[in-house]
């Protein structure tokens, strides 16, 4: 049996890198983190950090993450909803 290479489509990759960042974010193991911290911690995934990078600027956009200077935290309200999907994000 082979591996076979599944290609996603820009907006799974994106959806993937969102993700990835919310469950760094929201793993209570480091806080805040830094914008270089993230890229270097999920660019492994995703393989670029420069997707890494607007994620961020997306999940800031969709006010589920604040940003201070180069900082990242996770809002009230995305640790709430992580919260009520038992960690499920």
């Amino acid at each position: 049996m082979h591996a076979e290479r599944i290609e996603l489509t820009v907006a799974e990759r994106d959806h993937l890198t969102e993700a990835a960042v919310m469950m760094v974010l929201l793993s209570d193991e480091h806080s805040p983190w830094s914008r270089a911290e993230l890229e270097r911690e999920v660019a492994g995934v995703s393989g670029n950090p420069l997707d890494v990078t607007d994620a961020i600027n997306r999940l800031y956009a969709a006010k589920l993450v604040n940003l201070s200077g180069e900082l990242v935290t996770p809002t009230r309200a995305a640790r709430r909803m992580d919260e009520l999907t038992g960690g499920a994000i």
